[in-house]
């Protein structure tokens, strides 16, 4: 990932931020950062231009020159690609809607997956030197911030809207707040079609902040 280099000269020019990339994200690498280029020779000896597939810190990834012994798939480059999967960020319905509510009342707060991202028990099919890796996020966990200093969880509930929903919170002055949520996901894995297994690693993804105005209501009486 140096420049200066090229797929016939990949390591003619050496730079530290392409060593410490994969030190500092991918500690169980083989860095350093690079960049994987291909090209296609046919059974005439032609050979054709060398094209980008895209970056890794993990040169097993690189197909073995032919004749030579091909790495097999690993559960770093399994993992690897976990890490990299689009994960659904994780939202709060809050009721009372419209974001108000009053101070002591009892708020509601409820999990919503966005249509964006992969969620629990979606799947996301890739393909990494010619096997087909299928990776189903799963909910380890969730963690509800309500704002004020507060939170619940970790918790495998969802919450639920009012009446019968088991994530509530009160707040017991008039304040601004943001809450949002915190969700540990775990994953499973199916190459080539094999039964799931379970990936040994967990993310975790931060949810947007939800404002919440919480006001105090005046009583009066009227003759």
């Amino acid at each position: 990932m140096c420049a200066g280099n090229d797929p016939l000269n990949p390591d003619l020019v050496h730079c530290e931020w392409a060593a410490t990339y994969c030190e500092l994200h991918r500690p169980d690498s083989s860095g350093p950062y690079s960049n994987i280029y291909r090209r296609i020779v046919d059974s005439d000896g032609e050979v054709g231009t060398f094209t980008l597939v895209g970056p890794t810190c993990y040169r097993s990834d690189v197909p073995a020159r032919s004749g030579e012994r091909s790495e097999g798939l690993t559960e770093e480059m399994i993992l690897e690609q976990f890490h990299q999967t689009d994960f659904a960020l994780p939202t709060v319905s809050i009721e009372p809607p419209d974001g108000r509510t009053l101070v002591n009342l009892p708020v509601f707060y409820e999990l919503v997956w966005p249509q964006d991202g992969y969620e629990p028990d979606e799947v996301d099919t890739t393909e990494i030197i010619g096997h087909e890796v299928r990776i189903r996020p799963t909910l380890e966990s969730a963690t509800y911030h309500f704002g004020d200093g507060e939170s619940f969880g970790p918790t495998e509930s969802l919450g639920g809207p009012h009446p019968d929903g088991d994530v509530t919170h009160e707040y017991s002055h008039a304040t601004t707040v943001e809450p949002h949520v915190t969700v540990v996901y775990g994953g499973e894995v199916s190459v080539d079609g094999s039964a799931w297994a379970t990936i040994p690693g967990t993310v975790t993804v931060d949810g947007p902040v939800n404002p919440l105005e919480v006001l105090t209501s005046t009583n009066r009486l009227y003759d």
